[in-house]
């Protein structure tokens, strides 16, 4: 039989214990939490995109992010790599953003607003496609995207969506008349006819609209991302309402997104 003395002995220790768990779960939260707020700097990552992620640092999502940051006091230094590269730096934590994404990706944090919004094109051969007659030509079809970049649910109709390293080599397959059709946007679509090796007529070929959609930043799914995702959503609209965000656009001639009508909504993957 346990005495009295020893039950109220056992009761002090479970409080005890009780106790110093909880000062201990609170202290390894508070310092979870600081560390993730104390940015010393931004890695981001992406393939060079022309105008947009120039290798000379200029382009539109690179000065974006130089602004939005710059407002911490935050460097932002860029690592140079395709898509599925670039998410998976972000995956293992060596960068914090990737710029930027049509598509969501569960395992990252998509931010709320966008860094582009544009349409989006097909590339196909007339003789093997024949006339255009709107989206209703893509049902059914198999339409090349660059690894990432576009699923089925980009587009009203049916589609058979292959993936492929990039936009050249997607290119190359419809002059080569292996696949119908070749997605992507109209920058990228120039940039890939300018570096084939292929030779062709663009009288034989035609490029017709798609879609239109909106890229937005990824982040990396952990404290830091999180927190650096709340700080690039606060910063950007800090430079739209002061002004400051219209101009990077008309230096780039991009068309230049509502974030006043984008600031009361909340994108679904964040």
């Amino acid at each position: 039989m346990i005495s009295w003395r020893q039950g109220c002995y056992n009761r002090n220790m479970v409080f005890i214990r009780f106790y110093f768990f909880f000062v201990i779960s609170a202290f390894a939260l508070l310092f979870s939490t600081a560390s993730a707020g104390e940015i010393r700097a931004v890695i981001s990552t992406s393939p060079a995109w022309e105008s947009f992620t120039n290798r000379d640092g200029t382009g539109l999502y690179h000065e974006i992010l130089r602004e939005v940051f710059n407002l911490y006091d935050v460097p932002v230094r860029h690592i140079y790599s395709k898509s599925i590269r670039s998410i998976a730096l972000l995956e293992s934590g060596q960068a914090d953003v990737m710029t930027c994404s049509g598509t969501e990706t569960p395992a990252l944090v998509t931010a709320r607003y966008p860094l582009y919004q544009s349409m989006f094109y097909v590339f196909f051969k007339k003789k093997r496609i024949g006339t255009w007659h709107g989206l209703e030509t893509l049902w059914g079809k198999e339409i090349l995207s660059q690894a990432t970049y576009y699923t089925e649910k980009d587009f009203p109709v049916p589609v058979r969506i292959k993936m492929v390293i990039d936009g050249i080599q997607a290119l190359g397959m419809i002059l080569m008349d292996r696949s119908d059709f070749y997605v992507d946007d109209m920058i990228l679509i120039k940039q890939s006819m300018a570096g084939t090796m292929i030779p062709f007529a663009m009288n034989d070929y035609a490029i017709e609209p798609a879609g239109t959609r909106s890229y937005y930043p990824l982040f990396s799914n952990s404290d830091r991302g999180r927190t650096l995702c709340s700080m690039f959503e606060e910063g950007l609209l800090r430079l739209h309402r002061t002004g400051k965000l219209k101009p990077i656009f008309d230096r780039w001639f991009r068309e230049y997104p509502d974030y006043d009508g984008l600031s009361g909504s909340v994108h679904s993957g964040h």
